[in-house]
């Protein structure tokens, strides 16, 4: 069946499709490069001026403020007449004996989101760092504890002596008695140590220290020699070494 010009074409056919592409007129669609080219600028230019306007704006606001506070108050401001009819004259302190602030407080723009003390709270902390460096050089060891401390190197120094006495009279009694190694590693004067030593026996010699070494080691003597340290005598028994020793200690002679 022929077709005539009033028929509609068949939304199927590609004439149809053809016409429908080309007649793409939706709103803002940009259709050349040069139109995007244009559209950019334009808005570059209104984003510009936006800025702008504000920094104006900002500028403005801050000459403003600034020839506020440069420009004295009269009389026309009603706290300033207030206090001038409470006897308040320009140039002098507030209060009755004119001795309070003659300039205004002072104002400081916030523009941060950070809290009203935290600046404060922050100096304030500076302040006792400093404070507390200060203290801790300036407050050295006290006279008492200067005094611990020497007497303590002191009684140190006198144990290792008798220690290193102990071991030398130790080995030689041993040897005597045909003991070829010493019952504690620190029973004898101290020698190079081996590569293969053993661990668990330099743990424990570890953990006892130079008073408890020397306690041990002058118990050893006294029991099996009857030997004092502190006396530099060999006793004939247990009973004259109980009779006729003052003591096991240093102090005690």
């Amino acid at each position: 069946m022929a077709t005539t010009d009033n028929d509609e074409d068949d939304y199927m056919s590609d004439a149809f499709l053809n016409t429908e592409t080309v007649k793409d007129v939706r709103p803002g669609l940009l259709m050349t490069h040069e139109q995007q080219r244009l559209h950019n600028q334009m808005k570059k230019r209104k984003e510009c001026q936006l800025i702008n306007k504000t920094t104006g704006l900002k500028a403005l606001e801050e000459q403003q403020r600034q020839e506020g506070l440069e420009k004295a108050i009269d009389s026309t401001n009603k706290g300033f007449s207030l206090l001038q009819k409470m006897g308040y004259k320009p140039g002098s302190g507030i209060g009755k004996n004119n001795s309070g602030r003659v300039e205004p407080i002072g104002i400081v723009l916030k523009t941060d989101r950070k809290g009203l003390g935290r600046e404060a709270a922050l100096r304030e902390i500076r302040e006792m760092k400093k404070s507390m460096i200060r203290n801790r050089r300036s407050a050295g060891p006290s006279v008492c504890e200067y005094r611990e401390r020497r007497a303590q190197e002191a009684a140190e120094k006198l144990d290792r002596l008798d220690l290193f006495r102990c071991q030398r009279v130790c080995r030689q009694m041993d040897l005597e008695q045909d003991i070829q190694e010493p019952s504690e590693k620190f029973f004898w004067p101290e020698e190079v140590p081996e590569v293969d030593a053993d661990e668990s026996e330099e743990e424990e010699l570890n953990i006892t220290s130079l008073n408890e070494q020397l306690e041990i080691l002058n118990f050893y003597l006294r029991r099996t020699y009857n030997y004092c340290v502190h006396c530099g005598t060999v006793y004939e028994d247990e009973s004259d070494l109980m009779e006729e020793c003052p003591g096991p200690n240093r102090q005690d002679h």
